[in-house]
């Protein structure tokens, strides 16, 4: 399941009828949190691509290695 049909699955749910305040601010603090995460994952696994990227054009320029 994607991340972002998790996310709004969870508000969804959030705001039915029979939903108490407690659990409707529990669902909305996990799919904030899920979708922060997320986030983070994603620039994180972009960052790393970038520097084996670079260490990998490093190789290739270094007639050395």
């Amino acid at each position: 399941m994607r991340i972002d049909t998790l996310t709004k699955r969870l508000l969804r749910r959030a705001w039915d009828d029979n939903i108490t305040d407690g659990d409707r601010l529990l669902l909305e603090q996990a799919a904030t949190m899920i979708d922060r995460l997320a986030r983070r994952c994603l620039r994180v696994s972009q960052e790393l691509e970038r520097v084996e990227f670079l260490q990998q054009e490093g190789r290739e320029h270094d007639p050395g290695l």
